[in-house]
């Protein structure tokens, strides 16, 4: 298809109608088409499926044990049981502020962030009941790639340490993914694996106008211990007070703290590859969505609780000195 004309005739196909007021929004890794039909709004996301991972939000949502749909916006339709190669799905619109915006707007009280803590932890919990086979990237279908998560882990660093070495700025901290790897081997090789969410970045969790949390692009999953998923979370809330929430309800230790630090900084690591790759801004200044720390401070701060077991940021993230 070339245009959104086509697009289009395949909507109205599906809904069996004409819809109106029709908007393309999105068009880097999907192509997200807004529209309107019966006075309601509707989502329609065309899976193109070029970007790092394969978007498995349709088969995430067939998947999720009832109770956990809550979390996911309301899946009108997809063609994904049929043969059409064009894939495609229609969502409900979801109403509110991103977690991002609401942060950045200094309009998350220590009740909400204890809200939003707990639902995530809650969403993960659930989403962890879906067991898989294997290690790694999931296409479609709940079987990754990899036998051993290790060899996993460490492939999955290939781009982004290479990456991170080509470019001056960055190339001091691009040996740290196989340092933490080589040093912690044992410790995050953990022997199960499950449907594990990767992209819980603060512009991906949404509080509705009914106060409700979803999590409005949840197709980024990989099959591997939980863990993984909860650190690239921590990446992203470190330095806010959802990270101290989120510490709080888990009643982490010193050990679980550590191993989701490790993750962090793997995280961390992995969107300023991403961010260096595109060339997207100012690596030195880059931020997680909703963050006021920059990556730079962020990995500084889990690397203290990597190397102390303890929880330092509240003096040092504010004050550390970051050598570039």
């Amino acid at each position: 298809m070339s245009s959104i004309n086509d697009y289009v005739a395949k909507i109205e196909t599906s809904v069996q109608g004409k819809i109106s007021d029709v908007e393309l929004v999105s068009s880097s890794n999907n192509i997200v088409i807004k529209y309107k039909k019966d006075d309601k709004t509707y989502f329609a996301k065309f899976y193109q499926n070029n970007a790092t991972h394969v978007d498995n939000e349709v088969m995430l949502y067939e998947k999720m044990p009832e109770e956990g749909k809550k979390y996911l916006k309301n899946l009108v339709y997809s063609n994904f049981a049929t043969d059409d190669k064009t894939r495609f799905a229609i969502f409900e619109e979801v109403k509110g502020k991103t977690l991002a915006e609401m942060l950045e707007n200094n309009e998350v009280s220590e009740e909400l962030a204890n809200r939003v803590a707990r639902a995530m932890l809650n969403y993960f919990s659930i989403v962890s009941r879906i067991r898989t086979n294997k290690y790694g990237n999931l296409e479609n279908d709940l079987e990754g790639k990899y036998d051993s998560y290790l060899k996993y882990l460490y492939e999955y660093q290939f781009p982004t340490t290479e990456t991170l070495f080509l470019n001056k700025k960055t190339r001091k901290i691009s040996s740290l993914p196989y340092t933490l790897l080589e040093e912690n081997a044992e410790f995050l090789d953990e022997g199960y694996s499950c449907v594990t969410p990767i992209d819980s970045n603060f512009k991906n969790i949404m509080i509705t106008e009914r106060g409700e949390i979803k999590i409005i692009d949840p197709g980024a999953i990989v099959s591997a211990p939980l863990n993984m998923g909860l650190g690239e979370l921590v990446a992203h809330s470190y330095g806010t007070i959802i990270y101290d929430k989120l510490m709080e309800n888990m009643q982490a230790t010193e050990s679980q703290k550590r191993k989701l630090s490790i993750y962090g900084v793997l995280s961390s690591l992995n969107v300023m590859a991403f961010l260096v790759r595109n060339r997207i801004g100012d690596i030195e200044k880059s931020k997680p969505f909703g963050n006021t720390h920059t990556f730079f401070e962020l990995i500084e701060g889990h690397l203290r609780i990597i190397e102390t077991g303890k929880d330092e940021k509240k003096t040092d993230i504010n004050n550390m000195q970051v050598e570039r």
